[in-house]
């Protein structure tokens, strides 16, 4: 198997949007839907989001034998409730009814067998035997359909283990994990468990580089989230927070800390106004490597108030220190569990 490369200029360049984008899916007219977040399926098609809004991408759109790996890939494989209640609509031309009432739709023949024909249809690959097909006109149609045969794969195609089959591979990005690769259905990501040896081996996979590749995105994952969260939380503070020209404008006593349940930690502290003026204070939670967590929050503090108690809660991690700022002005509690 010979794999195309893209050229590493390129390549740089689209990495790091590949890293945190979704699937790509190119429909068989040739429209590339970006980044999508398949919702659901129902009779209507696929219904994804995807960097341009949302779409309802018709069944018969998508290449035969990518349909139930799409389809796999939604969120709530129910009807939406649009849909539930309504009647389903009489096979079409192109569709199979067998007895029972249940309809296939778009069905592609992949073979003619003496009892029974294997299909594509919406929503994977079945095998009918013709006594479970009440119509003798459609029988007669099905016993008689000239069968598309499946294209072998050639050396830019990939099969996985579980017999997906991705035409036109291009690898984009190798990673300890995993491939990404365009192919003639978009672009896609898959684990190293799930491609063949060959694959596996020509692109150097290592059972334990791949765990601790997964283990280390998790946890960079888990840090920007917070990181993030905490932009959010600063960027809601406001920038004129103390007075001028008073150096300590507020004091911070009775500091204690909590734990609640196994995942929550509180911290509860008393302030006193020493101005005349409405003051705005955040505070902020640091961990032992003085990183900022997430549970800073805002506070107004009335003219003169006195022993006003007030709280903050960090979840998932205990916090080493808070500080809390006032303007020009900061104080810093080390904080015991």
């Amino acid at each position: 198997m010979v794999i195309r490369r893209v050229p590493c200029l390129w390549m740089a360049i689209a990495l790091g949007a590949l890293a945190v984008r979704g699937e790509d899916l190119t429909t068989r007219q040739g429209v590339t839907y970006t980044n999508i977040a398949v919702q659901r399926h129902d009779q209507s098609g696929l219904h994804v989001r995807h960097a341009g809004g949302e779409a309802v991408i018709p069944h018969a759109d998508v290449l035969p034998e990518l349909r139930e790996y799409y389809n796999r890939m939604a969120k709530n494989l129910t009807p939406s409730r649009s849909t539930a209640g309504a009647a389903e609509p009489p096979a079409g031309p192109g569709d199979l009814e067998v007895r029972g009432g249940r309809i296939y739709r778009n069905v592609v023949v992949r073979k003619v067998e003496p009892y029974a024909v294997r299909f594509d249809h919406d929503t994977g690959s079945t095998r009918v035997y013709f006594t479970d097909v009440p119509d003798k006109a459609v029988r007669d149609r099905m016993r008689t359909a000239v069968p598309v045969p499946y294209e072998p794969p050639d050396e830019d195609d990939f099969i996985t283990v579980d017999g997906q089959v991705f035409r036109n591979v291009e690898i984009l990005e190798t990673t300890p994990d995993g491939l990404t690769f365009r192919h003639a259905g978009g672009v896609t990501t898959r684990r190293f468990v799930s491609l063949p040896e060959d694959v596996r081996a020509r692109y150097g996979y290592d059972a334990v580089a791949a765990q601790k590749y997964v283990l280390d995105q998790a946890k960079e994952q888990q840090r920007a989230q917070e990181e993030e969260a905490v932009r959010r939380v600063l960027k809601k503070f406001d920038p004129q927070s103390a007075p001028v020209g008073v150096a300590v404008p507020l004091t911070v006593f009775d500091v204690k800390t909590h734990k609640q349940g196994k995942s929550e930690y509180r911290v509860s502290f008393a302030v006193k106004n020493h101005t005349d003026q409405l003051l705005f204070i955040r505070t902020i939670p640091y961990d032992s490597k003085m990183k900022a967590l997430v549970g800073g929050k805002k506070f107004k503090i009335q003219p003169r108030a006195e022993g006003e108690r007030l709280d903050v809660v960090v979840p998932l991690v205990a916090p080493s220190e808070l500080r809390i700022y006032c303007g020009d002005f900061q104080t810093n509690r080390p904080l015991r569990w």
